[in-house]
């Protein structure tokens, strides 16, 4: 017994609490062989491919440098090279795609991917947003950058360029399957009224 009648537990052996199950030996292996597995099947032939096709369009196909202001209302095209006293920029290329298994676009639409280079010619750098800088039309309609498609394209139009640097970058947008028109609007500079206009066709 001990002190006032209590029973003594001196000599009773602590009682170790149970080991999580996350924590046993056992879940441990098995969680390297599920992540080994899972490493193991990136190359196989049914890893999720993107379906892309370019999209023909008649070009200028001239490599001659537009200058731009802000009572310039002309469209450009891809292939156009276009200078404001800011920039150099360049439509490169736009291409189709259907996404990839885990990211499609809806029903009778598809992601369109318009590929730019943007040459900053001035002695200050210049930031440029693919949300506040860009507007886009199809058909008319006012069309907002897709997070789909942008997964699709890879490095966006965002950034800060130094004088003398480029952006290379894509922006990326889910259109009808039908669609006619493509305009892109971009304004280097919040500051100014000039603008570059771009026209796609869906030929």
């Amino acid at each position: 017994m001990g002190l006032y009648g209590s029973p003594d537990l001196s000599n009773d052996k602590p009682i170790k609490p149970k080991k999580q199950f996350y924590k046993r030996w056992w879940f441990i292996v098995l969680v390297i062989i599920i992540v080994i597995g899972i490493i193991g099947s990136g190359g196989e032939e049914d890893t999720p491919q993107k379906v892309a096709e370019e999209v023909t369009q008649t070009t200028s196909n001239t490599e001659e440098v537009v200058t731009v202001d802000e009572s310039t209302e002309e469209f450009f095209y891809m292939g156009d090279v276009v200078e404001t006293n800011k920039v150099r920029a360049i439509i490169t290329g736009a291409e189709r795609s259907e996404g990839s298994d885990f990211n499609k676009p809806a029903d009778g639409h598809e992601f369109i991917i318009v590929n730019m280079t943007i040459e900053n010619i001035s002695d200050e750098e210049i930031n440029v947003s693919s949300l506040l800088s860009f507007d886009a039309y199809v058909d008319d309609v006012v069309l907002n950058e897709n997070f789909g498609a942008m997964m699709e394209a890879g490095q966006t139009m965002d950034g800060t360029i130094a004088p003398g640097k480029k952006l290379v970058g894509s922006l990326g947008y889910e259109v009808p399957k039908d669609w006619k028109t493509l305009e892109i609007h971009f304004e280097p500079d919040v500051w100014d009224d000039v603008k570059i206009k771009w026209i796609i066709n869906n030929e």
